[in-house]
C-alpha cells in the first residue's frame, strides 16, 4: 500500500504539470465544449491570417495580395503637407515715434534799454508782422537830443563852408589847420547825430520776425528794465518735430524722405512733412537716432508743444513672400521646403520682414514656387510628399482646406490619399482620424 499511494502520488504530480505547460487536450466526443473550442480557434485564426498579411503589407514587407519588399513605393513613404505658392510683392518698413513740436523760429523779445512804457500796442493782436510796432518807450529827452544834435551838425557845416569861402578868395586869410579842425567837427556832429536817432529807435520796440505773439505781463506806465523778457514770437508756418527712431532705421533715413503726422489735438487729420536732418551719431544708452521732420502748417492749426505721432515707410523691391509657417529655424540658420514633382528640398533663406502671417526672404526662390506651409517638422531632404489642398496653387485656399480637414478628424485626408493608392485594402487604415497628417 505504501507503494501504491506513492505511485499515484507521482502520476497526479506528472500529470499537473503537464496540463500546466500544455493545456487540456482536445477531445471529440465532448458535446458542446469542442465545437466551441474549434469555433473559437477558427476565428482566431481567420482574424490572424487576413490581418497578418494587411499589416505586413502596410510595413512594406511582403504579404498575401501586397506588393513584394518596399510595399507600394510612393504612397507607403510619403507624407502628407500642405503648400503655398511664392508670391514676389513688395513690403514696406514702418517707424512710428512720438515727439514735441517747436515752432521754426521762436525769438524772445527782451529790452535793451530802460525806460517807461507809453505805449502797448499788441495786446489783442496775435499775429504780428516783422517791423510791427509793439512796445513804445517815453522818448522825450532822446527826441530833444536829436533836435540839439541837429543844430549842432547845422553849425558844424556852416563854420566849414565859410572857411573854405574865405580861402579861395585868399589863400593866405585861413591857415589848413582850421580847414581841416572844422571839417573833424562837421564829422562829429553827424555823428553825434546818428547816435541820438538810434537812442529814439531803441525806445520803439519792434517785432523782429513774422509770427504769433505770446503774452506779455507789461501795462502802459510800467517801467520796462534792461533785459526784461517782453513776449515771445513764434513762426508756425512749419513746425518742426524732433522724435527717436531705433538704430535699424537708419537704412531708410534719408533727407527729403517724406513722413505723415498726426496729433490728439487735431483727431482725424493728417498732416504732411519730411524729414530735413537727422543726429550724426546714435545715442549709446538707448541705441536710438534723433530725427528732425518738418510738418506743413499753412493754416496754423498746428502750435507748438503739441505732441505728434510721426509715421514713415520705405516700400522695398519685390521680394518672395510665404507664409511664416514655411520657414524654419535651424543650426545653419532659416530655411524653407520646395516641393517639385512629389519631392521635398530644403532652400536657405534670408530673414527680412514679417507682417501678421506672412513673411517676406531672399532666397532662391522663383515666383509660383511651392513651399511646404504644414508638415515642415516631417520633412527630410528628398523625401516623398502628399500634397492638399487644390492643384491651382491657391495658398489660402490649400491651408484652409486642411485645417477643416484636421477638425473632420481626417476624414477628407483619407479620401484623397485613397484617390493615389489603389483601393485594395493594403494601407487605408495605417493612420488613424488624428494620424492624417503622418505617413500614409
Amino acid at each position: 500500500m505504501k507503494h501504491l499511494a506513492s505511485f499515484l502520488a507521482a502520476a497526479i504530480l506528472i500529470a499537473g504539470v503537464y496540463v500546466y505547460q500544455f493545456g487540456l487536450p482536445s477531445i471529440a466526443g465532448l458535446p458542446g465544449q469542442t465545437a466551441g473550442v474549434s469555433q473559437e480557434t477558427a476565428r482566431s485564426g481567420a482574424a490572424n491570417a487576413q490581418g497578418q498579411p494587411a499589416r505586413r503589407a502596410a510595413a512594406g514587407g511582403p504579404g498575401t495580395g501586397g506588393p513584394g519588399p518596399g510595399g507600394r513605393g510612393r504612397a507607403q513613404g510619403a507624407t502628407y503637407v500642405t503648400t503655398a505658392a511664392v508670391v514676389m510683392q513688395p513690403y514696406a518698413d514702418e517707424y512710428s515715434a512720438i515727439g514735441t513740436g517747436v515752432a521754426q523760429k521762436s525769438v524772445t523779445l527782451i529790452s535793451e534799454v530802460s525806460g517807461q512804457i507809453r505805449d502797448v500796442l499788441f495786446k489783442g493782436t496775435p499775429f504780428v508782422s516783422k517791423g510791427d510796432l509793439l512796445i513804445q518807450l517815453d522818448d522825450t529827452s532822446e527826441r530833444i537830443n536829436v533836435e540839439i544834435a541837429k543844430a549842432n551838425l547845422v553849425k558844424a557845416q556852416d563854420s566849414l563852408e565859410r572857411y573854405q569861402a574865405l580861402q579861395k578868395v585868399n589863400s593866405g586869410v585861413v591857415p589848413q589847420v582850421t580847414i581841416k579842425e572844422a571839417e573833424a567837427a562837421l564829422a562829429i556832429a553827424k555823428g553825434n547825430l546818428a547816435l541820438a536817432e538810434e537812442a529814439v529807435k531803441d525806445l520803439a520796440i519792434r517785432a523782429p520776425i513774422d509770427g504769433r505773439l505770446g503774452l506779455t505781463e507789461f501795462e502802459t506806465g510800467d517801467y520796462l528794465s534792461s533785459g526784461s523778457k517782453i513776449a515771445e514770437i513764434n513762426n508756425t508756418d512749419t513746425i518742426l518735430v524732433n522724435f527717436e527712431l531705433p538704430e535699424r532705421a537708419i537704412s531708410i533715413l534719408k533727407l527729403g524722405m517724406p513722413v505723415r503726422a498726426i496729433t490728439l489735438s487735431k483727431p482725424g487729420q493728417v498732416f504732411g512733412g519730411e524729414i530735413t536732418a537727422f543726429d550724426s551719431v546714435i545715442d549709446e544708452a538707448t541705441r536710438t537716432i534723433t530725427v528732425r521732420a518738418e510738418i506743413d502748417n499753412p493754416e496754423g492749426l498746428l502750435w507748438p508743444g503739441m505732441t505728434f505721432t510721426i509715421h514713415l515707410e520705405e516700400v522695398s523691391e519685390p521680394v518672395a513672400s510665404i507664409p511664416a509657417m514655411a520657414m524654419t529655424w535651424t543650426r545653419e540658420g532659416t530655411r524653407v521646403w520646395v516641393e517639385d514633382g512629389g519631392r521635398v528640398q530644403p532652400v536657405p533663406v534670408v530673414f527680412r520682414k514679417r507682417i501678421d502671417d506672412t513673411i517676406w526672404v531672399e532666397g532662391d526662390l522663383k515666383p509660383g514656387t511651392k513651399v511646404v506651409v504644414d508638415g515642415v517638422h516631417k520633412l527630410r531632404p528628398g523625401l516623398q510628399v502628399l500634397v492638399a489642398g487644390p492643384a491651382s496653387g491657391d495658398n489660402t485656399a490649400s491651408l484652409e482646406t486642411w485645417q477643416g480637414d484636421q477638425a473632420a478628424g481626417g476624414q477628407v485626408a483619407r479620401a484623397r490619399l485613397a484617390q493615389v493608392v489603389p483601393p485594395d485594402g493594403t494601407v487605408q487604415e495605417t493612420a488613424g482620424p488624428k494620424d492624417a497628417d503622418t505617413v500614409r
